[in-house]
């Protein structure tokens, strides 16, 4: 584990600490309850699959959220994935655009409940869990909004 994410770690234990002892466990239970609801939210259920490329999965854009994101940039495994090699678009029979053309004069974006499909060409696929972190920049809400879920893919079915 590298030092920074060491410290990032603690971070964490010493919030959910502070947090716990000032609001006590309960609050940590809401929490943790919070985050999962909002996962659920976003990345839609089964949709992380492996492809013939690497990996797809869709998000869900949560109601009364709209966003216009001049770049979008992937982590695979804790490593950067080139921006051409992220693939993006709303659904079936819609282009894919990659994530590197994607600028403040043309950006990605979603209205309420409008999905997007990712598929993210790697040199080989990852096995067992694996963690994808996707970072949106919007230039109208600053800092970074990011997201990161850990799971195992499945098999894309034909």
């Amino acid at each position: 584990m590298s030092e920074r994410r060491f410290g990032a770690l603690l971070s964490l234990v010493r919030q959910g600490v502070t947090l716990g002892l000032d609001y006590g466990t309960h609050s940590l239970e809401v929490m943790l309850s919070v985050a999962e609801t909002v996962e659920e939210a976003v990345l839609e259920p089964g949709s992380f699959v492996r492809t013939p490329g690497g990996l797809g999965f869709a998000l869900a854009n949560p109601p009364l959220r709209t966003g216009a994101f001049s770049s979008i940039r992937a982590r695979v495994a804790g490593r950067a994935v080139p921006p051409e090699h992220v693939r993006l678009r709303g659904g079936a029979g819609e282009a894919w655009r990659r994530a590197a053309d994607l600028s403040r004069t043309a950006p990605w974006t979603r209205g309420p409940g409008e999905r997007t499909e990712f598929e993210i060409d790697l040199p080989s696929s990852p096995a067992g869990e694996t963690t994808v972190r996707l970072e949106f920049e919007c230039p109208a809400i600053p800092p970074l909004v990011w997201l990161e879920f850990t799971e195992t893919p499945g098999e894309r079915l034909p």
